[in-house]
């Protein structure tokens, strides 16, 4: 801060903003956020499709299918068979699908698919919902994935 000496001129007095506190500041929440951001920012892995094993034929995978209806209804497809189910019999009905997929040595992965009229969050819930069938801490054991529409693949 400016400060006079003896002289009463009043044009000598001079005053300015000492920036150090809020430099001091800035630089703790700078480092803040940079020790911050990598707790923040959790790593999704992405898992490409395998290729085909030669000796095993197409036919002989399993298709799993959940379809959402507009209305609530679920509907379980399994190789090309529909059958409509009660959202509480899902897993029951997944379950042993699941485990005999496993038991053969097969990915175990379910398609979901959905309606126009179904909420995003539903979806979202029927995932999670899918995915907790799997032993592991992370729930990596099923693939689920969501079935690409055919009007968005022509773009």
């Amino acid at each position: 801060m400016g400060m006079s000496s003896a002289s009463t001129d009043k044009a000598s007095i001079q005053s300015s903003i000492n920036a150090t506190p809020l430099i001091d500041v800035l630089l703790v929440l700078l480092i803040i956020f940079l020790v911050v951001m990598p707790i923040m920012m959790k790593m999704e892995t992405l898992d490409i499709p395998r290729a085909l094993d030669p000796s095993v034929q197409v036919s002989e995978l399993p298709v799993l299918l959940v379809k959402l209806k507009a209305g609530g209804d679920l509907v379980f497809t399994e190789n090309d068979k529909d059958t409509s189910i009660a959202a509480a019999d899902l897993m029951r009905t997944l379950r042993p699908r699941l485990e005999a997929s496993s038991a053969r040595g097969l990915d175990r992965v379910v398609f979901v698919d959905f309606d126009e009229g179904v909420a995003w969050a539903s979806v979202v819930s029927m995932m999670d919902s899918i995915r907790s069938l799997a032993e592991d801490v992370n729930h990596d054991g099923i693939k689920v994935a969501l079935k690409v529409r055919d009007e968005l693949k022509a773009h």
